[in-house]
C-alpha cells in the first residue's frame, strides 16, 4: 500500500501537462501512486499520459470515453486509492520537489490535522512569476476567511482519506467550486485545517484566468455559499458574503485586477 495517492484530472492540457507530471514524478518523497484521468481530451493529452503510464509503474492512467468533469474524476480516483493520504494536483501547475515530503512529514507529526495545504507562487503561461499566493496558516484563520473566500489552494492540498470519508468527499452536484464546498462540510464536521507557510507549488494563471470564471461559475460559487453557511452557523445577516463572487464577476478586467490586489491572500514577490 502506498502512503500517498496523487490525483490529477486532465482535459486538453497538453501545453503544460508534461511539466506538471514531471514535477510529481521527481518528488523527493517516493512512496506514492499517481492516478491520472484523461477526461476525453481532444488534444495530445491522452498520448502524453499513456507514455508516462508505460514508462513508470507509479502512474495509473484512466481514459474516459466521455467527459465526466473534475468532481466525478476526483471521487473515482479516491475510490480507487487505498493510500493513507490523498494529494491533489492540477494538470497545469508545478509541484516543487519537496512538496509531498513536507506535507507528509507534517501530517505524520500532527495527527490532529485532517487537511494541509501550502502557499504558492502564481505564474503566467510562460512560467514567469507574478505574485505570491499566501494561504492563511492556522485553523482559526482559515475558518475565519472561509465564508468570504476560499482559504485553501486546491492543488496544494493533502488530506487524510479516513477523515474525509466521513463526509463522502466531493459533492458531485458541483462541477466547479467542488473543493470550496467540501471545505465547508469538513469544517462543519469538526475537521482541522492547516496551511504551511512554505511555497510548495507554482500555480498557473493563464491569460484567460479571469474570463474563465464565467457568470455560471460565479453563480455556482454564490449558491454553494448560501447552501454551506449553515455548516459554520453563520448568522443570516452575514449572508451578503455570498454576493462577493457575483460582484467580482461584474467588474471590468482592469478593475478586477486592481481589486484583487487588495486580497489578503495575494502578496508581491520580493
Amino acid at each position: 500500500m502506498k502512503k500517498v495517492s496523487v490525483i490529477m484530472s486532465v482535459f486538453n492540457c497538453e501545453k503544460f501537462l508534461t511539466t506538471a507530471i514531471e514535477s510529481i514524478l521527481q518528488q523527493s518523497f517516493a512512496d506514492f501512486e499517481f492516478i491520472i484521468f484523461d477526461d476525453a481530451s481532444t488534444d495530445g493529452s491522452g498520448k502524453i499520459i499513456k507514455s508516462y503510464a508505460e514508462a513508470d509503474d507509479r502512474v495509473i492512467a484512466i481514459f474516459n470515453t466521455e467527459n465526466q468533469g473534475l468532481t466525478k474524476n476526483l471521487n473515482k480516483g479516491i475510490a480507487m486509492s487505498k493510500a493513507v493520504y490523498i494529494a491533489r494536483m492540477d494538470a497545469d501547475d508545478i509541484a516543487l520537489p519537496n512538496r509531498l515530503s513536507r506535507q507528509v512529514e507534517y501530517l505524520d507529526k500532527n495527527t490532529h490535522i485532517d487537511i494541509v495545504g501550502s502557499s504558492a507562487i502564481d505564474i503566467d503561461e510562460n512560467g514567469n512569476q507574478l505574485q505570491k499566493r499566501q494561504a492563511p496558516e492556522s485553523h482559526q484563520e482559515i475558518i475565519k476567511l472561509l465564508p468570504k473566500a476560499n482559504p485553501m489552494i486546491h492543488s496544494t492540498v493533502v488530506f487524510r482519506r479516513k477523515s474525509l470519508e466521513k463526509i463522502e468527499f466531493y459533492n458531485e452536484s458541483y462541477r466547479t467550486t467542488q473543493d470550496y464546498e467540501m471545505w465547508f462540510r469538513a469544517a462543519g464536521n469538526g475537521m482541522i485545517f492547516c496551511n504551511l507557510s512554505e511555497i510548495l507549488l507554482l500555480y498557473r494563471m493563464d491569460n484567460n484566468y479571469h474570463r474563465r470564471k464565467s457568470i455560471r461559475y460565479r453563480l455556482y460559487d454564490c449558491k454553494l455559499r448560501l447552501e454551506s453557511f449553515k455548516y459554520l452557523g453563520i448568522p443570516k445577516y452575514k449572508y451578503y458574503y455570498a454576493l462577493i463572487p457575483i460582484i467580482l464577476g461584474l467588474l471590468p478586467e482592469k478593475v478586477y485586477d486592481s481589486v484583487k490586489k487588495l486580497d489578503p491572500r495575494v502578496k508581491s514577490i520580493g
